[in-house]
């Protein structure tokens, strides 16, 4: 996909149906694409299963602000300097295991049992809301939380051949690349490889390739 539909139709990734509608009829008054490229950015967009695909392979780039003019004389004085205390080194590991400890002498549990637990333990909160937040995460770059919300989505649900089940699985491999989890990445992907959805397929063989070359490199 040398071009991304969104870029082919001038619209963002939240675009409503209604709007890369409108954006097709200007798109062929610009005619910078041909008019066959154009229907295919459409068809792409308009369709969820095709769409999530142009959202992973769209690249994640910060958004371009004006910039007013201001008085930039503060940036030419020192930054202060900041000073972490070494007292405080790994304090928050120190407090978790003190707790795995006292909680494993009261309940006379092995301390292995109670970190296993403690890593299994899945949120609180409704599928469909793991489902929204885990896919807002990762589109907005916060891919450890979005990894977190992904993985029990995907763990709770039942429904393994169910459109958001396989969106939710899309944006884990995409949420284990970009936060550099390239081998988890690769057996997720490996995994919908095979899948009798000949969609699913294809896209999951394309970002296999481009999960291949990625961690040939590192």
């Amino acid at each position: 996909m040398e071009n991304n539909p969104y870029d082919i139709l001038g619209v963002s990734q939240a675009a409503s149906k209604a709007e890369i509608t409108k954006a097709v009829a200007v798109a062929m008054k610009r005619k910078q694409y041909p008019v066959d490229v154009i229907a295919k950015a459409q068809k792409s967009l308009m369709k969820s299963e095709e769409r999530i695909i142009a959202d992973y392979l769209r690249p994640i780039l910060p958004t371009i602000k004006r910039f007013k003019y201001t008085d930039l004389t503060v940036l030419t004085k020192p930054a202060p300097t900041l000073v972490l205390l070494s007292e405080f080194d790994g304090l928050d590991e120190a407090i978790a295991m003190s707790a795995v400890r006292g909680a494993s002498r009261r309940e006379g549990i092995p301390q292995a049992t109670h970190q296993n637990n403690i890593k299994r333990q899945p949120l609180p909160i409704p599928l469909s809301q793991l489902f929204t937040e885990g896919v807002t995460a990762c589109k907005e770059g916060r891919y450890l939380k979005a990894i977190k919300y992904l993985e029990d989505y995907c763990q709770g649900s039942r429904k393994r051949n169910s459109q958001n089940y396989l969106q939710a699985t899309m944006w884990l491999i995409k949420a284990y690349q970009m936060g550099g989890q390239l081998q988890k990445a690769i057996a997720l992907c490996e995994s919908l490889s095979n899948h009798a959805h000949p969609q699913v397929n294809t896209w999951a063989n394309k970002i296999l390739a481009i999960l291949s070359k990625e961690i040939s490199r590192v």
